[in-house]
Parts: C-alpha cells; sequence; structure tokens
C-alpha cells in the first residue's frame, strides 16, 4: 500500500494553528521534494490547466502575477508531493481528521520586484467544498524576506461571518464580488487596524506556512527587484466535508471535475481525482467513473 513521508508535528503547532489559524513548520520539504516541486510547476507552464489566469500584468510597472490549478491527477509531480511528501499527513494532523483528501494545487509566479500585494481574502469561501475541517499549505521555492512574507489576522478562521469576496484580476482588482448574501465582513487594511493583530513568517525553502481555510489572509507583496517568487498552495480537505456551489461561483470551478468521476454537491469528495492520506501517512486511492 502507498505510504507518504511523516515527519513530527509538535502538539504546540496544532494548538497554535487551532487558536490562530495559521503556523509556519520549518524544513519540511527536503532539496528532493523542492525539486519535485520545480518538475511540477515547469509541466504545468508547458500545459496550462483551464483555470490560467493573468492576475496582474502591468506594462507600465512590469508586474506580472501569473495563477494557474491543477487537480491531482493532471499533474505527476504535484501528485508525488501530495500523496508521498510529508504533506498529507501533516494537513491531516493540523485539522484534526483521521485523514485528508488531496484536493488542488494552486500554483503562484510573480516575476521579479513586483509591487502588488495579494488582496485581503479567505480561500474556502471560493471552494466547492463546505465543512470546517480545510486547509492550505503553502511553500515557496525562494526565499520570502521579511516584509513580504503571506500575512494572517490571527483568529479570523473563527469568525461567525465570511469575509466579502474581492477580485483578483488586475482590472478589477480591489473591487468586491457580489455573492448575494448580504451578511459579509467588509475588507480593510486589516495591517494598519487597531482591532486586529496580523502575523507571518519570512521563509526558505522547504518551510510551509499551515492555515485555515477560512483564515483571511493576503500581502506576499513589494518584492525586491530582482527576487521573483514561485510559491504553490495545497489545498486539504478533512473528513467532514462536502461538496457544495456557491451563489457567485467557484473559483477554481472544480464541479465539472468532480462530476466526472461521480461525486455531485452534498457528495464526500473521495474519488479518483482526490485521493486521501491518513494522519500517519497511509495512502488510498478510490476507483470511480470517469464520464
Amino acid at each position: 500500500m502507498p505510504h507518504a513521508d511523516v515527519v513530527p508535528v509538535p502538539q504546540d503547532a496544532i494548538d497554535d494553528f487551532r487558536r490562530d489559524g495559521a503556523v509556519v513548520l520549518r524544513g519540511v520539504l527536503d532539496a528532493g521534494w523542492c525539486r519535485e516541486l520545480e518538475r511540477g510547476i515547469a509541466a504545468l507552464k508547458d500545459n496550462p490547466g483551464r483555470h490560467r489566469a493573468d492576475w496582474i500584468r502591468d506594462e507600465a510597472t512590469g508586474d506580472h502575477v501569473l495563477f494557474d490549478a491543477a487537480p491531482v491527477p493532471d499533474n505527476p509531480f504535484f501528485a508525488s508531493a501530495m500523496t508521498a511528501s510529508p504533506l498529507g499527513p501533516i494537513a491531516a494532523r493540523m485539522m484534526e481528521s483521521p485523514t485528508a483528501l488531496a484536493f488542488y494545487v494552486s500554483m503562484f509566479l510573480r516575476s521579479p520586484g513586483t509591487s502588488t500585494p495579494t488582496p485581503w481574502h479567505q480561500d474556502q469561501t471560493y471552494w466547492c467544498a463546505e465543512g470546517r475541517q480545510a486547509l492550505s499549505i503553502w511553500t515557496s521555492l525562494d526565499p520570502v524576506p521579511a516584509g513580504t512574507e503571506l500575512q494572517f489576522v490571527r483568529g479570523s478562521h473563527l469568525w461567525d461571518r465570511p469575509l466579502a469576496q474581492p477580485f483578483f484580476e488586475h482590472e478589477q482588482l480591489g473591487g468586491v464580488r457580489d455573492d448575494g448574501s448580504g451578511d459579509a465582513v467588509a475588507i480593510t487594511d486589516f495591517a494598519a487596524s487597531d482591532l486586529h493583530e496580523v502575523i507571518g513568517w519570512p521563509t526558505e525553502p522547504g518551510d510551509v506556512v499551515v492555515f485555515h481555510g477560512m483564515t483571511v489572509h493576503g500581502g506576499s507583496g513589494s518584492l525586491p527587484e530582482g527576487l521573483g517568487r514561485r510559491t504553490l498552495s495545497f489545498q486539504w480537505l478533512g473528513e467532514d466535508i462536502r461538496v457544495t456551489t456557491r451563489p457567485g461561483g467557484c473559483s477554481p470551478d472544480w464541479l465539472p471535475e468532480l462530476a466526472r468521476y461521480g461525486v455531485e454537491p452534498g457528495d464526500y469528495p473521495w474519488c479518483a481525482m482526490c485521493p486521501r492520506v491518513s494522519a500517519d501517512g497511509v495512502v488510498t486511492h478510490q476507483e470511480g467513473r470517469v464520464s
């Protein structure tokens, strides 16, 4: 039976994650896994997914942020990282779920010196997944110096209302999507607010930042001249997750892919698209139809 690498996850890191909604773990991915991720990025650049988008392309400043996303079966290098590296067992332990489903991988490529920050947002409000056991594991293949790190609003995963959904595309950057709910927390400059505490960490390649699907985060901009950034965010789901639709639409919208494997709204999304990794590293694949 396939088995993922397992690394120790200190109980205080789990406690910090439960309280703060985000935590950094150092040296999780060794040089071999970093090379595997570099191959995954190269493969996704050569074979774009249907969600590829230039979030930022400013001819005047040279700022460029390229986004793409891939489900596990579409990229063998990312599939290897999600099912054989320590990421899966870490996700399960942090979610306090017996297992973690490998949902998909997001890629963000920033050109050197890009100064446009990522808008404040929550990941899970865009996903076709509802439930409390959901998180992202973020890693950069380039150094992240102080002042350019991803920032998190401490404890925001425990808010009783979701944050309004911002646009990420350059033409609409700063605007807010209307999801029809009328019950969202307004986006503000959380880093400058006296009402909120913002946390974040400089990182080196191999470090990972684990954060809850509902943790408000943003930043990761203002790169120094000559420094680009290749980052990946691995999305994971626990056993309380069920597939859902969103009034404003899902982004990325994986509902068509899940339907091909027989997964519909209301279902637990374990299928051939989403392999399962246990907290102790056991990997199980669910066979399913492809139509």
